[in-house]
């Protein structure tokens, strides 16, 4: 059995070619590991595919949101809104990668501290 690897599942890019009954052409290689999930999993192959897919367009949703956060095209609430989690989560997703979830101008940031020194 080939050994799993998370780089050989996620590289895994579905090419949808309709919306009512998908049709999808994936290589023999994802075939492989799609039986080998199917069997660790004790799930059937349609199951595994709509978890990957599943899994996969959550990760799309979070990185678009991310994305659009730090061109300030998205508020923190509007990115979770969009990324389908909480707020919390969001902050916390932003954060794991280094981006502040708040936003604050200089002005703002410079009356603050005025606030909290006196």
């Amino acid at each position: 059995m080939e050994q799993l690897r998370a780089s050989n599942y996620y590289n895994w890019i579905p090419t949808i070619k309709s919306i009512s009954g998908v049709q999808v052409k994936i290589g023999e290689k994802e075939i492989r590991i799609m039986k080998d999930l199917s069997e660790i999993l004790h799930s059937s192959s349609s199951e595994v595919i709509r978890m990957a897919m599943e899994e996969g367009m959550k990760s799309l949703r979070m990185k678009i949101a991310l994305e659009k956060y730090v061109n300030k095209e998205f508020s923190l609430c509007r990115a979770a809104e969009f990324a389908g989690v909480s707020i919390q989560q969001m902050a916390r997703y932003m954060a794991e990668r280094g981006v502040p979830s708040f936003r604050q101008s200089m002005e703002e940031i410079k009356r603050d501290v005025k606030e909290a020194e006196g």
